[in-house]
């Protein structure tokens, strides 16, 4: 049964989420929902956002055991945890300047300052590591962006909790890839829809409502985009105005996913979701339900012609005519520290690694910091294949570094644990040669591989597919994933160490293999 079906249904410890939630305490924007005791029924108002660069949840005691550095390894000193962080952090800094210059939607955005700065720095990077060929790559998107510049979600006084009352704005509302609202602002009643498990919508009237719908996502919000944008457009063809999706994991964070839901459309966090459900709750039995009004402003605009990046460097193995390419997307929404920072971080350690005379590659290395991602229409890896046809013949195998290195995250109750994420690991063509050196670098780094591997490779191997290489890659998709609790703080400093000790290994093994054994018949 959903936590929200129909308004008998009690809320008990914030949702059930018995959970040390981080202190947040409202800053900027937010102060405003602040020293309002005694009115809205007497429902505690939602903390706001906080410090969207802190962890949502206290890290503190979260300590990832030391990483493996097996003997004659000891001197690879650009792989250990500490300087890999220290490249983490320097990424993370672009995300935390594009919010401190006033963008709401903020991070290392394709098109957009952030990301440009960001491609700069690796460029910077890649030279001094004395990397070959170190080139930045421009691309056009093929088609505009959709861009939020600023918006408002709030809950509206008016005299339905009596006198003192104010407007209380849901400082976590983000809004979904493709929201508009053309004629301006809007107000209207609120309805309540349950949860996206439910098995089917209830029988209520939304026409002319902002209908509220909750997720209670396992893992990422990623894992009810179907559910959550299907049931959106149903809302949308019965009359909602508007939908707001509440996002059950802990606080309040902003979570950027789905896309088109029909009308405009928000994600909202936990305590701004846990006010709006008490709030009804009391107005329901207060009979004062109708007269609570949802005001909703959304600027947006359609951005043409962005710029997206590729940011290349090579080091020459001793067989120049063979290409492994190893590629990270350097864009990421909010501080994207495990996403994909971590992941760039780690391809800055290697590129580091490997140009260091004495561990020169069998095969050449071609470093990716790819860009588009995150952009419709402006997918990095696509447009480098497309912009180097000579790679084709010479690529024997892509390996991609994305989401490696962040601290578990769990739910029922929302923890965090001691330990890092578990990554599936995809093999394109599911060799057994490949195979076999992941497993022999879980064994020799303890790299947190679930051990069941697939041929899963979404995310940024599909710009390579034309290439006809395998393609590998690990990566999670944790409750972080997209959004603005995915902080510096998140990410497993040891964590770090173990992939980028594992992705050395990898990529030496991978070298010593013949070109049939990695695409075998």
């Amino acid at each position: 049964m959903s936590r929200w079906k129909g308004f008998s249904v009690a809320i008990v410890g914030a949702l059930a989420l018995t959970v040390s939630v981080a202190a947040q305490r409202p800053s900027g924007g937010e102060a405003r929902n602040a020293g309002a005791s005694g009115v809205w029924f007497g429902v505690p108002l939602p903390a706001g956002l906080g410090d969207p660069h802190r962890p949502i949840l206290d890290v503190s005691a979260a300590r990832p055991a030391a990483a493996v550095v097996p003997p004659g390894e000891e001197g690879n000193r650009e792989l250990t945890g500490a300087a890999v962080r220290r490249h983490l952090e320097a990424i993370v800094a672009f995300s935390r300047a594009d919010r401190a210059r006033g963008e709401r939607a903020w991070g290392r955005i394709t098109g957009f300052r952030g990301a440009d700065e960001t491609h700069a720095w690796v460029l910077g990077q890649f030279k001094a590591a004395g990397l070959r060929d170190s080139d930045t790559q421009t691309y056009t998107a093929t088609q505009p962006t959709w861009y939020p510049k600023d918006w408002e979600v709030k809950l509206v006084a008016g005299t339905v909790a009596g006198a003192g009352s104010r407007d209380v704005v849901l400082a976590s509302a983000f809004p979904t890839s493709g929201s508009r609202l053309p004629n301006g602002p809007l107000s209207a009643p609120l309805v309540f829809v349950g949860a996206t498990t439910d098995t089917a919508l209830p029988a209520v009237d939304v026409a002319g409502k902002v209908a509220v719908q909750t997720l209670h996502p396992m893992a990422g919000a990623f894992s009810e985009r179907t559910r959550a944008t299907e049931r959106a457009r149903e809302l949308a063809r019965r009359g909602a105005v508007a939908v707001l999706n509440v996002i059950e994991q802990a606080g309040n964070m902003h979570v950027r996913d789905f896309s088109n839901c029909g009308v405009p459309c928000f994600n909202i966090g936990t305590d701004d979701g846990r006010f709006l459900k008490a709030v009804a709750e009391r107005a329901t039995a207060a009979g004062k339900l109708a007269d609570l009004r949802v005001g909703i402003n959304l600027q947006t605009e359609m951005r043409p012609g962005l710029k997206g990046h590729n940011t290349i460097g090579m080091i020459a193995g001793r067989r120049p005519d063979e290409i492994v390419i190893v590629n990270a997307h350097a864009d990421g929404w909010f501080d994207a520290a495990g996403d994909n920072a971590d992941g760039l971080a780690v391809l800055i350690a290697l590129a580091r690694h490997f140009a260091v005379p004495a561990n020169q590659p069998e095969r050449t290395l071609l470093f990716v910091a790819s860009g588009g991602h995150h952009g419709g229409g402006m997918n990095g890896p696509g447009n480098f294949v497309t912009m180097n046809p000579q790679l084709g013949a010479k690529t024997v195998l892509v390996l991609n570094l994305e989401h490696i290195a962040q601290l578990r995250f769990q739910n029922d109750p929302f923890r965090v644990e001691g330990t890092e994420q578990p990554m599936g690991f995809g093999i394109s063509n599911e060799a057994p040669s490949i195979a076999d050196i992941a497993k022999r670098g879980v064994q020799r780094y303890g790299f947190n591989l679930r051990p069941n591997f697939s041929n899963s490779t979404a995310g940024d191997l599909g710009g390579y597919t034309p290439l006809g290489v395998p393609r590998v890659q690990a990566i999670h998709s944790g409750p972080m994933y997209h959004t603005s609790g995915d902080t510096l703080d998140t990410i497993s400093t040891t964590g770090l160490e173990r992939a980028a000790r594992f992705y050395a290994f990898f990529v030496s093994e991978i070298a010593k293999i013949e070109r049939a054994a990695l695409q075998p018949k």
